[in-house]
């Protein structure tokens, strides 16, 4: 353990803070509208080069947010902090129409050591789903002698989900590992319709759709371990109750006239739940140089609603793969670890009655250790990612994402014992 590398590490914290504030919550799409908005995900830096798979995967100088059961394999002495952002630039596609947004959002930062022997922490700050949008749509209502009228709607929406997590992973059995997490989620939803008119005289309508929620709740996994490090395959699962959101969500009409505005009516809706997940995972792993990985997860929205919209299931399913050449750490080429991946998602919400889009990703990544005399096993993820929002229905929007993915896992012997000469 050495000075620089806290150094290097709080200053990367630093920057991580900063981009995550200047970029606020990192969104721009109308689709946010739905639901939670968007979904976050609880990848890391090597899943999210790897299509976003891990349930099933055993790294011990990574953290695996998406199995606790995985906590266990963390070295003994080890210290892990990884950390990671996003930039992005969003293609908007609606018929002939084009436009373009960058956006920067931060993703995590978690930290994992080992309590004893088969016994891992993990500690981490996620989002859970992400709101921002603001656009408008006119139309012409009335044409006469002295001018025509105009009607313009306006839509906005911010906010988000953010969860607090911290768990445990165990590993009784050479053969088995169980682990679970305890969470703590919180935020707050709020959307906005306007109704204005270019008739000054006729009134507007607001109408605002607000909630400020949070919840206890916990996930659970378990991951079968198969062979020797020579050749192992992994079978893992992992499973998260429903848990309903304390906080009503209620929406307030107002009518304005000129430039005041008045309570019309205010609505009380049934309260958000965060549905129940269950996801399998499996991973083939060949020595040092080779990962096979998939996953598929179930997340029960068919069983909640929003605002009293009801939600459809989402299905999500990845897989990945990572190769590491023979180390040799006097070539950089033969250092790196090389990532690629792929998933397919369905929506979880409907758009005018229609299913909402389906989203599939493609990635391709990179993995480059930090060696100097200090430190030989810290490692500095990047991916490039490529994601498609596809609408059900010919007509709606499409979205095009190009991501950059930047993260930084920092590995330190932080419980070794200085010996005394």
């Amino acid at each position: 353990m050495t000075r620089r590398i806290h150094i290097v590490s709080l200053c990367l914290l630093a920057l991580t803070a900063s981009l995550a504030a200047m970029a606020e919550n990192g969104m721009n799409s109308p689709y946010t509208r739905f639901g939670f908005g968007q979904l976050a995900t609880h990848e890391l830096g090597i899943h999210k080069a790897m299509g976003g798979t891990g349930i099933g995967m055993r790294n011990y100088n990574q953290i695996d947010m998406l199995n606790p059961a995985s906590y266990s394999t963390v070295d003994t002495l080890t210290f892990i902090l990884d950390m990671g952002t996003t930039l992005q630039n969003t293609n908007f596609v609606e018929g002939n129409i084009r436009k373009n947004a960058h956006n920067a959002t931060f993703d995590y930062i978690a930290t994992q050591f080992r309590l004893r022997p088969g016994l891992g922490m993990t500690l981490a700050y996620l989002p859970y789903s992400n709101i921002g949008y603001s656009y408008t749509s006119s139309e012409t209502i009335l044409t006469t002698d002295d001018g025509s009228i105009t009607s313009t709607n306006t839509y906005e929406g911010e906010g988000g989900l953010h969860q607090v997590r911290g768990g445990l992973g165990w590993q009784p059995f050479r053969w088995l590992s169980l682990g679970a997490n305890a969470n703590y989620t919180y935020g707050y939803l709020q959307h906005s319709v306007s109704n204005k008119y270019s008739e000054t005289t006729i009134n507007s309508r607001t109408k605002i759709y607000s909630a400020d929620v949070s919840a206890i709740g916990f996930d659970a996994g378990l991951q079968l371990i198969f062979g020797t490090d020579a050749e192992r395959v992994v079978l893992g699962a992992t499973y998260a109750p429903a848990r309903t959101l304390s906080g009503q969500p209620y929406a307030v009409d107002y009518i304005v006239s000129g430039s005041v505005a008045t309570v019309a009516d205010t609505v009380h809706y049934t309260p958000l739940t965060l549905p129940e997940t269950m996801g399998a995972g499996l991973s083939w792993r060949h020595g040092d140089h080779l990962i096979l990985a998939a996953d598929a997860t179930l997340t029960r929205f068919g069983s909640t609603t929003f605002f009293d919209q009801r939600g459809s299931d989402r299905w999500r399913y990845s897989a990945g793969v990572q190769y590491t050449p023979t180390y040799d750490r006097h070539n950089l080429f033969r250092c790196i670890l090389y990532r690629a991946g792929a998933y397919y998602t369905t929506s979880y919400y409907s758009v005018n009655g229609h299913p909402g889009p389906t989203e599939f990703g493609a990635s391709l990544g990179i993995g480059i250790p930090i060696i100097n005399r200090w430190n030989q096993r810290s490692t500095v993820h990047i991916s490039g990612q490529y994601v498609r929002m596809q609408p059900a229905v010919p007509g709606m929007m499409a979205e095009n994402y190009l991501r950059l993915n930047l993260g930084v896992s920092f590995i330190e012997n932080w419980f070794t014992k200085w010996r005394v000469n």
